[in-house]
């Protein structure tokens, strides 16, 4: 790579800016900041570079250059030419991207929902559940512990089926808000992957819990009357109750067992497992 100085006027700020291939939304109030800094003159040369890759296309500074275009005056940066590809996924400088961010950088159609599924998939597949006992949102935690080039590589494994997942859920969420969708799609994607079922039987059992009408299959329906219930009272449902509800609705589901209620009592019984590779058509 190439390391250099630069004194970068507005109108090469903008022909910098025309390379790029795409980059996070840009946030205007960011731009302001930095612009009214470099009016000042009290913007300093901090080592942070604006970087190119190989073929020349801008992947970082999109904030700064449009801040200098902005403030109308040169100003000095350091400049790296010649990032290798994919290096991009590994910033996080300034305004930190996350990982739908960089999806969506990428053109993946339904960036975030493909972001909480891949999260919540590896999620389910290390811990065996979608919650973690501090009561915060898993998904949310392990992929803070996840760096957003580990992420990248989990999607790049398997593009297409995560997507495909996405797009089922936000589907089936446009219909009715009955589950977030890192659940529903890292559970959906969970078990179509590891769990040996087919997609028509993992469909039939979201399409059921998302339905506006009343469901047939009665753990389901049962699961679903619940949530709409807490839901109605303005009540958030602790992570490890719908969690147990979830997986215990799943494996009444998946074994055909008859069932009359759909409960769990935290002092009493263990935290559900899902029932996987269980051959069922």
């Amino acid at each position: 790579m190439n390391y250099t100085t630069e004194t970068i006027t507005p109108s090469r700020a903008q022909e910098y800016c025309n390379t790029s291939k795409g980059n996070r939304n840009i946030a205007e109030r960011v731009v302001e900041k930095y612009a009214m800094t470099m009016k000042k003159g009290e913007w300093l040369l901090n080592g942070i570079p604006i970087v190119f890759d190989n073929d020349g296309h801008l992947i970082d500074g999109h904030h700064r250059l449009l801040a200098v275009i902005k403030a109308g005056i040169p100003v000095s940066f350091s400049v790296v030419r010649g990032a290798a590809e994919g290096s991009f996924a590994t910033f996080d400088c300034g305004r930190h991207r996350t990982f739908g961010q960089l999806l969506d950088i990428k053109g993946v159609k339904n960036y975030n929902a493909v972001a909480s599924i891949v999260s919540a998939y590896q999620t389910l597949k290390d811990t065996g559940r979608l919650y973690c006992n501090n009561g915060l949102d898993t998904t949310t935690t392990m992929r803070a512990r996840r760096s957003n080039q580990e992420n990248v590589e989990l999607f790049s494994k398997d593009m297409q089926g995560y997507e495909q997942v996405a797009s089922v859920m936000v589907g089936l969420k446009n219909r009715t808000n009955i589950l977030q969708i890192s659940w529903a799609g890292g559970m959906y994607y969970y078990l179509t992957h590891e769990g040996n079922y087919s997609e028509e039987v993992v469909y039939r059992f979201f399409d059921n819990l998302y339905s506006l009408d009343e469901s047939k299959i009665v753990p389901i329906e049962l699961l679903r009357k619940r949530i709409i219930k807490t839901k109605l009272a303005g009540v958030k449902m602790q992570d490890k109750i719908l969690w147990s509800l979830l997986a215990k609705s799943w494996n009444y589901y998946i074994t055909n067992q008859s069932i009359k209620t759909l409960s769990f009592s935290e002092n009493k019984e263990k935290i559900q497992k899902l029932i996987v590779n269980l051959h069922h058509e």
